[in-house]
């Protein structure tokens, strides 16, 4: 039975969602795992830092790769190959008890994760009426926050009772299930003529000279940074330690604490994109989310009330409000022609990424050096209040920064848009 295109261009960006949902599970891992990873590789928070951030190390500077890598070539092969790569790299994250190979999965994992959310993009810019495209990337933001909610705590507790190896080893079993789907769902194009038109090297390039040539491409994509640091350096790394020894809190409690993070950008990604469709403004709602999440930010690290509820209440909002961070795509996006899509919105991610790359060890960096010498335990380091606090102070200094920068970003007014 033939399928319609429409219902075929939601089934074939549902399943690129999926991906997303499964390489964004692999990236936040070690978040549930840091005990356990300091006592199987003997190693501090800078080197705990540096293993995590291997993701970034190869995600970031891929994105510009893999933005030309699409329009060129189109996803459906893209994404097969980014699943298997994924799925090795995980594999190898948990095989190995040698700190360099597990680093050189987590690499592979990123090598991978680098083609999902901008594969989603393109094939949401192809497959699904332009109208959608704000709403879709939350909604695909949303899916993803789903799949990290539920998996903290669903890891949290497999670790503790099977161990972090073989948890980490059902992640490659779903990744094998996953690969023959990528494979015979994944379309390009809904008409394989328009492909052929867009396979120019020498204009594309030039044209993406032009995307770097920008000022607010550049200017957006490090708002974008600032406010994914709820994130990349919180939720998906520190955050269970900082509460933990901030807050006094147990793993599972500061684990349900964190992910109400996610629950923020689950709630905030698709209803901000919707919102800002509707009324045409992305400057707006960014200012917005920096000034709340900056504020936000500093009361998390610098608590005047030690109570759980309102702290998971805060969370909530730190997540919610930096998830409108979702609009900088659309800027992108609207910034740039429709056969660099891909493009402008994966040189995005690369700047968003930096943030990965910068902030995960500079934290351990700040951990190591604020530590008083003598709080070591079983060579297991013994981080203090003070220590998490002078390293955290860097989120709200950076959200600070990005509010900044948002003041001198220029409207797309996309209601009046063609």
């Amino acid at each position: 039975m033939k399928i319609k295109q429409n219902t075929l261009g939601w089934i074939i960006c549902v399943v690129a969602v999926i991906f997303y949902c499964y390489e964004y599970i692999l990236r936040i891992t070690p978040s549930v795992m840091m005990p356990e990873l300091m006592h199987a590789f003997n190693a501090d928070a800078t080197k705990l830092g540096i293993l995590a951030s291997c993701y970034y190390f190869i995600y970031t500077p891929m994105q510009i790769v893999v933005g030309l890598l699409a329009d060129l070539y189109g996803p459906r092969k893209i994404l097969t190959i980014a699943i298997i790569t994924c799925t090795i790299g995980n594999y190898l994250f948990s095989f190995s008890n040698v700190i360099l190979i597990a680093a050189f999965g987590r690499s592979l994992i990123g090598f991978g994760s680098a083609f999902a959310f901008v594969c989603i993009l393109k094939l949401t810019s192809v497959w699904l009426p332009q109208k959608f495209f704000a709403s879709f990337v939350g909604l695909a933001t949303m899916l993803s926050m789903i799949g990290a909610i539920t998996q903290v705590s669903i890891l949290n507790i497999a670790v503790h009772n099977i161990g972090w190896k073989q948890t980490n080893d059902i992640g490659t079993i779903i990744g094998l299930i996953l690969i023959p789907i990528m494979w015979y769902v994944i379309r390009d194009y809904p008409n394989r003529d328009l492909h052929k038109q867009t396979i120019k090297y020498q204009d594309i390039f030039m044209d993406f000279l032009k995307i770097l040539s920008q000022p607010q491409i550049w200017l957006n994509g490090f708002i974008a940074c600032t406010m994914y640091l709820s994130l990349s350096l919180f939720a998906e790394l520190w955050g269970i330690l900082f509460l933990s020894n901030v807050y006094k809190l147990d793993a599972k409690n500061a684990s349900f604490a964190c992910s109400m993070i996610y629950l923020g950008w689950l709630i905030g990604s698709p209803l901000i994109g919707y919102i800002s469709d509707i009324t045409g403004s992305r400057k707006i709602p960014i200012l917005i989310g920096c000034f709340l999440s900056t504020f936000l930010s500093y009361i998390i690290i610098f608590p005047v009330f030690n109570n759980f509820y309102f702290l998971c209440f805060l969370l909530f909002l730190f997540g919610f409000f930096t998830s409108f961070e979702i609009l900088c795509f659309a800027i992108s996006k609207e910034k740039s022609p429709q056969h660099l899509v891909a493009t402008a919105t994966a040189f995005t991610n690369f700047l968003i990424m930096l943030g990965g790359i910068i902030a995960q060890p500079i934290i351990g960096l700040i951990l190591d050096a604020t530590l008083v010498h003598n709080s070591i335990q079983d060579t297991f380091h013994v981080y203090s209040k003070d220590n998490y606090q002078s390293a955290f102070i860097l989120l709200p200094l950076s959200l600070a920064f990005g509010f900044i920068a948002a003041l001198r970003l220029k409207e797309t007014n996309t209601l009046h848009s063609k």
